[in-house]
Order: C-alpha cells, then sequence, then structure tokens
C-alpha cells in the first residue's frame, strides 16, 4: 500500500465544507475554527518587508539554512527571551514554517520499521509525517486527569530499540496544558535511556496571556548533551502566517540532519521574508509580541464567562489563544460541534480532530474580530 494511502483523513477540509454549506444556505457563521490570527501583520515587519522586496539582490536563491544575521537574531532571542544559548552557525536552521520542520524531522531519523511516539491528543502532523517517512506512530495518551502531560510510564512501555523520535507539543495546540522542568527532565533521561530523539512544537510559546512566560524545553534540557530540538514560528508569534517562516534550535547533529533533508527538497525562505523576521526577532520582539497578544485575555474571558454561564467546563490555562471545552455530557465531539454550526451559526472545532483522545471536547479558536468574538459568545451562552 502506498505511504500516502496510510494517511487518514484531514479533519479541517470537512469542517471547512461544513462551514462553507452553511454559508452557502444563507447563515451567518462565526468561525472559531482555524487558528489563523485576525489582526494584520504589525506595520513596521510589513514596512521592512516592502523595502526588502524592493532589493534586487533578494530576488535571488536563499541561503538554504537561513541567512547569517537572520540565525544570530534567534540565538540573540533565544538567549533573551528564555536563557538558552545556540550556536547560530550549527545550533539553528530557519524553516518555511515550523510545520515544514516538524514534517521533515522524521525523514531524517527513521528507517522502514522504526516507529514514532505521538501524543494523543495532538497535531496531526506528527502522525502524518512519521507515516510518510515509513515509520509506525505510536500513540499516547494525554488526559484530563494528568492536566493533558504524558505518563512516563506509559511512554516507557510503548518504547522499544525501534523508536526513533518522540514528539512533545508544549503550551499544547489544542489544550493549552503546559510543561515545565518537572516533566522535561525526567522525560530527558527516558530519551538518553531509550536512545530517542525528544522534539518540542514549540509554535505556542510565546502565546501567552498577561505576560506570562512559558518554559522551553531548551531552558530545562541542556540541548548540547541531550539529543533535543525544539521548532519555533513566527506565525503565531507576530500574525505571519501566510509568509510562511520558523525555525529549529537543538543539539547539532540534529539541525545538520535536518538541513540535509530541506537541502533536497526546498532552496530555503525568501530572503525579503528572512529580513523581517530578523528585524522582528531583533530588540524591539518583546514590545512586538505585546502588542500582538493583547487582545486574547479579553476575548479568552469573554468567551470562558459564555461557556460557564452555559454550564460548560473549560480546561484553565494562560497559554496559547485556544479555549478547550468539554461537550455536555452524552453528546459526541462531532455531533456537538455539528449543531453549534446547525443551530448556532458558531464553527467551532471537535476534539477527535486530534485524536482519539479529543472524544468529549471541543476547541474554540480566539483569532476572530473582537466583535464576532462577542457574537460567538453570546450564541454559545444560550447553548
Amino acid at each position: 500500500m502506498p505511504r500516502i494511502d496510510k494517511l487518514p483523513p484531514y479533519l479541517f477540509s470537512a469542517i471547512d465544507a461544513a462551514r462553507d454549506r452553511a454559508i452557502a444556505q444563507g447563515v451567518d457563521v462565526v468561525d472559531l475554527g482555524v487558528g489563523d490570527p485576525d489582526r494584520p501583520t504589525p506595520e513596521s515587519l510589513v514596512d521592512v518587508a516592502a523595502a526588502s522586496v524592493r532589493t534586487p539582490s533578494n530576488h535571488r536563491y536563499p541561503a538554504g539554512r537561513g541567512d547569517s544575521q537572520l540565525r544570530r537574531a534567534i540565538a540573540g532571542f533565544m538567549r533573551r527571551r528564555h536563557g538558552v544559548d545556540v550556536d547560530p552557525d550549527h545550533e539553528v536552521l530557519v524553516l518555511l514554517g515550523s510545520k515544514e520542520g516538524i514534517a521533515h524531522l522524521p525523514l531524517s531519523l527513521v528507517e522502514e520499521g522504526d516507529n514514532v511516539l505521538v501524543p494523543d491528543i495532538g497535531y496531526p502532523v506528527y502522525t502524518q509525517s512519521a507515516i510518510l517517512a515509513g515509520a509506525e506512530p505510536r500513540p499516547f495518551r494525554l488526559s484530563a486527569d494528568r492536566a493533558f502531560l504524558p505518563d512516563l510510564d506509559e511512554l516507557r512501555a510503548l518504547a522499544d530499540d525501534r523508536t526513533r523520535l518522540c514528539w512533545l507539543n508544549y503550551p499544547n495546540n489544542p489544550t493549552g496544558a503546559e510543561a515545565g522542568e518537572g516533566l522535561y527532565g525526567p522525560l530527558a533521561t527516558l530519551a538518553r535511556e531509550r536512545g530517542l530523539v525528544l522534539a518540542n512544537d514549540a509554535a505556542y510559546l510565546e502565546v501567552s496571556l498577561d505576560q506570562h512566560r512559558p518554559v522551553s524545553l531548551l531552558e530545562a534540557v541542556d540541548h548540547k548533551k541531550n539529543r533535543v530540538v525544539e521548532f519555533h514560528s513566527l506565525s503565531k508569534m507576530f500574525n505571519m502566517t501566510g509568509w510562511r517562516v520558523g525555525f529549529a534550535v537543538g543539539h547539532p547533529d540534529l539541525i545538520a540532519g535536518l538541513a540535509r533533508v530541506k537541502e533536497s527538497i526546498d532552496s530555503g525562505a525568501f530572503t525579503a521574508v528572512q529580513q523581517v523576521a530578523t528585524f522582528a526577532l531583533g530588540r524591539g520582539a518583546d514590545q512586538l509580541l505585546a502588542e500582538v497578544m493583547e487582545p486574547y485575555p479579553e476575548r479568552r474571558r469573554i468567551m470562558v464567562d459564555a461557556l460557564k454561564k452555559a454550564g460548560i467546563t473549560v480546561f484553565p490555562t494562560q497559554a496559547t489563544f485556544y479555549v478547550w471545552a468539554r461537550c455536555p455530557e452524552g453528546e459526541s465531539s462531532l455531533d456537538f460541534c455539528a449543531r453549534v454550526l446547525q443551530q448556532h451559526g458558531v464553527v467551532v472545532t471537535p476534539g477527535t480532530g486530534f485524536g482519539t483522545g479529543g472524544e468529549g471536547w471541543f476547541r474554540i479558536s480566539l483569532t476572530a474580530a473582537d466583535e464576532r468574538i462577542q457574537a460567538a459568545a453570546e450564541r454559545l451562552g444560550s447553548l
């Protein structure tokens, strides 16, 4: 069977189709499904882009591993923001968005018949990339009774001598759960014992409420001595989802392997976009991040208050721009989300889109205009 035939259906395509049908029927739909920021990229970044695009030399092939100035800016950002020292020449790789690096990492690590530990609940690309690389995805459970953190005993039982990689995603999409040194340290010990790579998808590391600072994997685990790697994205940090730029930082051997895969598949991010990223991650990054994150605490308060009014339980978190909530008792995730769209004109994502462990839960994205968040909250408050 071709590997592509092993891929599960991509649920978000079905959600988009249901939304489009409702709109075609004249429904005023509030789409809180996809986590795509509604506010524009900061004007200062657009100004840098405009000047960079007009520079003819930027129209040539870019540096495949990333422009040296951007790699230095990434190293500076990691030092100032997270207290982590990374070598810009050997421990940093610029990506076409973090999704690209996440999808390609298994290609640099696995052989046919190997296996990869993936979180259930989790971003579907962890499973899909393992399948496309010829590996078996082995899901481990994230449950509410453990605050959506992995059980080390389960991981030990799942890992064997063909396990090459374990995926983490903290702060977590869709739950908003966070991990810290109390989890990362023991996980790193387990990874060393079993000879596997520990990878954290940190796309939401900077998406936090009220200036709260989640912990980077590299803060807790020495990436120079441990085979760990972390993936970062400018998409959510600076409202740049369409620009496609991110980066990987971690153990030099892992960065080198991922770079070898990249050089066979793409030619690097557009130099003008890399120059925008260099500016964004510079000394003004904290102020830019504060401006981008400014609307989310109030949007979350409005939505959580409405859900509680409706008697719906919400998982408490200060991270990500999602609300993770329980479906009413006795109603499946798919049925509940279909009813919310049909009866209230609001798109929310069924938890099963992130794995079987998401059954009984749903995700709300706060990436809609304030007035649309308010409208959706009023509708959901009457559930």
